[in-house]
């Protein structure tokens, strides 16, 4: 049986196709069993571990753990000395075993440590880490400025309905307090 031109073109096209399919599937996969941003779990006792333990103190918020590693990396290129700043602020958080932040930022005796921590607190809220010359957005959506104030207001986005939302009808309020 003889095959035609046309027909033996189709079946190339097939061919790619399926297997163009078949690459995609296999890398969408992937992607979902991969490494999250950072490296996976914290190690005990590593940087990002420290980080993630003082930033609990420091921001009484549920914190995302990628956000943080990231977060803890831009902070590291950006901030001079701030390696040393997170290990003495991790020690002296160890020793004093403070209550809240308040107590800490009242109890540290070194105006760099009372800026190391004041940094790590606008990271958090601000999605952004501010070095020297440059500044590293690392979250946009996840900024704490704006999970504060997602019952009541949107995320400032050219989408209708804040960031990734772009449908017509804006999201719904939670009941405000009556005073």
């Amino acid at each position: 049986m003889r095959i035609s031109r046309s027909t033996s073109q189709r079946l190339q096209r097939r061919g790619l196709l399926l297997g163009m399919s078949s690459l995609s599937a296999f890398f969408c996969v992937q992607s979902a069993y991969a490494v999250p941003l950072g490296g996976g779990a914290l190690r005990p006792g590593s940087v990002h571990q420290k980080f993630m333990t003082v930033s609990a103190l420091l921001v009484p918020h549920k914190l995302n753990e990628n956000i943080g590693i990231r977060t803890a990396d831009a902070m590291i290129a950006t901030v001079p000395d701030f390696t040393q700043h997170l290990e003495q602020l991790s020690s002296f958080i160890d020793d004093k075993k403070p209550a809240d932040v308040e107590g800490l930022m009242v109890a540290l005796p070194d105006a760099a440590l009372k800026n190391a921590a004041q940094g790590i607190i606008e990271a958090w809220y601000t999605g952004a880490v501010q070095g020297a010359s440059t500044i590293s957005v690392i979250s946009y959506e996840e900024a704490l400025m704006f999970k504060v104030t997602s019952d009541v207001m949107t995320i400032p986005s050219y989408a209708i309905s804040g960031p990734n939302g772009w449908t017509a009808d804006a999201p719904p309020l939670s009941q405000l307090p009556i005073f």
